[in-house]
């Protein structure tokens, strides 16, 4: 059997009845009442719903319309109309209802007048739905309405005193000796009825609660923003002219300041629904501001004055007001009132008055450093260097501390990078404190460079892998769930003190890591260290003396100290882009990048050092090359680092130089070491293609080590367990200074040519394997001199022609 079954629905209507009889105790009303709604849900799932909902609802607004609004809470009438005005409120949005949306509306906006705050409050619940769901008609009473609230906010300051001095605790002999009325009208919210009853010798007291006046409540008047802004959705060009008029309130509501006093009174409850309240007004204020900009922005001052009081006097324990509060701020910050908070935009910067004290709700602090980059975004031109000072302290902090989310730190870096424009353009009066704060944000970024590479990177590599070995998958956005993770456990990593204390503030790591997000990350510092350094060169700083000006753009000991450390962590950092996120993908083999997205942060990196003057490039990469070399080998996409500094005209015959210096003393290693000697091969052919790349400035650059490379790779090839590489260096070297172009080169190799060719004479006569010998002979053929300077040399040429004659097509090419 059913449940519908089980009770007929007949005693559904017995119950009605009880109710609509004016003889029955209201104690078997409240029972008939409390039947009713306990099963609700069943008789709206009946066949015989549609008669019931008539003739329930004909009772249920009787028994509102003729009954006497209560105020003592624990009052039995008081119970049976609050479950009346629920189970309306709980009716299904059917056609039935439709015919009765508008006597159920008549009948809400009387009790809104009339009734307690716990009834009006189900009230507003109730008119919210049904204009949602039927959006009836206009009708004067909307009009009416919109009155009636305009009247609650224009006497609200006249009930400021005595909304705080009122004392909560009401104290009698006997609830009969309750003046309702006297008490009624300075109730704002609900006070406590302590009843003193002489029973026997014994001295019993009772407690009850007085509900206030719907129209004085505190907590219905935060919830009447939200159905006028409903009401001017519905019936936007009949209320226009009215919800105008709130304006002049709105401000006078949200600049209403309680004492001192009456902000720390005992009563806590009161002050948050007040604030509550005027919070809220605020929200309607962020809805409407685009609508009536210009009447807004008129009174401007007292927007702002009024949000920064609100954000000055929040409590602390009303996380939910804060959050509401910055969604309100971020609304009014995206309209072209933002540029009133400009001469006040140095207070927001401020962490106490921004988010304040003791707030735990991690998703405010968030909210509010995003909320307030985006204002300091839209008016940074106008933002003096003091202001610019403080955005920079506040959002260097927020890069670094980890209990924030990826997605935030990113953010404050993009805006960190935003403000260096402003700096430079402020470097026109105040040089020294413009280039104090660049020089700042260069270690910040540099400093975060350190930390995802020594802290962070390992982790995430690690869990990655430790996925992968388990067969669990990362999906394609790259998230990769991590533990908690604490101090100790950083430790165990290897990971020191002081860098577990940065990356793990407090006693945990992020819960879960998106591969995507710190890849974005990487990419924003990258850019953000590039725009740091445009910044040095196009600022204008004080120079003494006029013959120093050419050495403006020569970096000091400690800027260049940051670059140094720069290029060792930004390419550890950069091999966030070597995670796979998607196991079932091959990864690409060989030098081409792994996506176009770290082909471009890539050369953007290399752009922070082709700005520099000659000294600081040479400077820096001649301390880091071992370093540059030894991440190219880990990581063969950096290469594209090595190719973007040999393909520029400045930088080219720099680098080459110090490359070249470094792979001469790597030599010996590529005779046994086959990885090594790929490597190091392939770096030697870049320096040799740089030649033909820039022959004027590469030519000079190569001719001092000519020689060298030569007679060491003939030596070492006659003592190596891998001779083949010397040749293959060799033949690198020739076919890229061959052509005819290289006049410099051509007299070095001059003296080097008896010998040359009599040693690779032997060795193609000798026994070897054939690709061995069709090296030699290659070589013989493409020694880079003139022809003119060969004719000498031509019986050592006769064994090689004969051999390449005999050979395969690529040889006799070599003709």
């Amino acid at each position: 059997m059913s449940v519908i079954e089980s009770v007929p629905v007949n005693t559904y209507r017995n119950y009605l009845s009880i109710l609509n009889d004016s003889s029955t105790k209201e104690e078997l009303k409240l029972k008939a009442t409390q039947e009713l709604s306990e099963h609700f849900e069943i008789i709206m799932q009946s066949p015989a719903y549609p008669s019931f909902l008539e003739n329930s609802l004909k009772i249920f607004m009787h028994i509102l319309q003729d009954g006497e609004p209560q105020f003592v809470q624990e009052n039995t009438m008081q119970h049976i109309r609050k479950l009346i005005l629920e189970m309306i409120h709980r009716l299904p949005i059917t056609e039935s209802l439709r015919q009765h949306v508008k006597s159920i509306i008549t009948m809400m906006l009387k009790i809104l007048k009339t009734d307690n705050e716990e009834n009006v409050l189900v009230s507003l619940r109730i008119i919210i739905e049904l204009h949602k769901h039927f959006r009836p008609s206009f009708n004067p009473e909307i009009q009416l309405f919109l009155g009636f609230v305009k009247d609650i906010y224009t006497n609200l300051p006249n009930h400021l005193t005595s909304i705080f001095e009122t004392s909560s605790d009401i104290w009698i002999s006997d609830l009969k000796d309750l003046n309702i009325e006297v008490l009624l009208s300075d109730a704002y919210s609900v006070k406590t009825i302590h009843v003193e009853k002489q029973l026997d010798s014994n001295s019993q007291q009772q407690l009850y609660n007085l509900l206030p006046r719907g129209i004085l409540s505190l907590k219905v008047l935060q919830e009447l923003p939200i159905i006028v802004v409903l009401m001017y959705q519905i019936y936007k060009n009949a209320v226009h002219q009215e919800v105008s008029e709130f304006i002049p309130l709105i401000l006078t509501t949200i600049n209403l300041q309680p004492t001192i006093t009456q902000r720390n009174s005992p009563q806590k409850e009161i002050f948050v629904d007040f604030m509550g309240a005027q919070i809220k007004t605020l929200s309607f204020l962020a809805y409407i501001v685009r609508i009536f900009q210009e009447v807004v922005i008129a009174s401007s001052l007292s927007v702002t004055s009024g949000m920064l009081n609100l954000m000055r006097n929040c409590p602390k324990e009303a996380a939910h007001l804060r959050k509401e509060l910055l969604i309100a701020a971020r609304h009014i910050f995206a309209t072209d009132l933002r540029q009133k908070f400009i001469p006040s935009i140095d207070k927001l910067f401020d962490e106490d008055l921004l988010i304040g004290k003791g707030v735990t709700l991690e998703s405010i602090r968030p909210l509010a450093y995003s909320t307030l980059a985006d204002l300091a975004h839209h008016v940074r031109q106008s933002l003096s260097l003091d202001v610019l000072i403080k955005a920079v302290n506040l959002f260097s902090k927020n890069v670094h501390d980890e209990t924030l989310a990826v997605g935030i730190q990113t953010m404050s870096c993009k805006l960190l990078l935003n403000l260096v424009d402003c700096l430079r353009q402020h470097s026109e009066i105040e040089p020294q404190r413009s280039r104090a704060i660049l020089s700042k944000l260069l270690k910040v970024f540099v400093k975060k460079f350190e930390t995802i590479a020594t802290v962070q990177l390992p982790l995430i590599i690690q869990k990655c892998k430790g996925q992968s070995n388990s067969g669990v998958s990362t999906n394609l956005t790259g998230n990769v769930s991590l533990p908690l993770i604490n101090v100790p456990d950083l430790k165990d990593d290897q990971v020191s003190n002081e860098q577990a204390k940065a990356s793990a503030t407090g006693s945990q790591w992020v819960n879960s890591v998106n591969v995507a997000e710190f890849r974005s990350l990487v990419k924003t510092l990258v850019g953000g260290v590039k725009t740091i350094t445009w910044g040095f060169f196009n600022s204008k700083f004080q120079v003494s003396d006029t013959i120093l000006a050419n050495h403006e753009k020569i970096f000091g000991p400690e800027i260049l100290s940051f670059y140094i450390e720069l290029v060792h962590y930004a390419m550890e950092a950069l091999d966030i882009y070597t995670i796979n996120v998607n196991p079932n993908q091959q990864r690409t083999s060989g030098l081409i990048s792994r996506s176009k997205e770290e082909k471009e942060v890539l050369e953007h990196f290399s752009g922070i050092f082709l700005m520099m003057h000659s000294q600081n490039f040479q400077e820096i990469f001649s301390t880091t090359i071992n370093f540059l070399v030894e991440r190219i080998y880990k990581n063969q996409s950096l290469q594209v680092i090595a190719n973007s500094f040999l393909a520029n005209p400045t930088t080219s015959p720099l680098f080459a130089t110090v490359l070249v210096e470094y792979l001469l003393d790597k030599m010996e290693e590529m005779g046994s070491n086959m990885e090594r000697s790929n490597l190091y091969l392939r770096l030697f052919k870049l320096v040799f293609g740089s030649v033909s790349l820039f022959p004027v400035e590469n030519e000079q650059m190569l001719r001092p080590h000519l020689h060298k490379i030569v007679i060491r790779s003939m030596e070492l090839a006659l003592i190596s367990d891998e001779p083949y590489n010397y040749f293959l260096l060799l033949r690198a070297l020739f076919r890229s200074i061959g052509g005819g172009s290289h006049d410099l080169l051509y007299q070095e190799f001059l003296p080097l040519l008896p010998n040359l060719l009599e040693g690779l004479n032997r060795l193609q006569s000798g026994f070897h394997k054939q690709h061995m010998r069709d090296l030699f002979v290659e070589l013989c053929l493409t020694v880079p001199v003139r022809l003119s300077s060969l004719l000498p040399y031509l019986p050592m040429l006769m064994d090689p022609l004969v051999s390449a004659l005999n050979g395969s097509p690529t040889l006799i090419s070599q003709i």
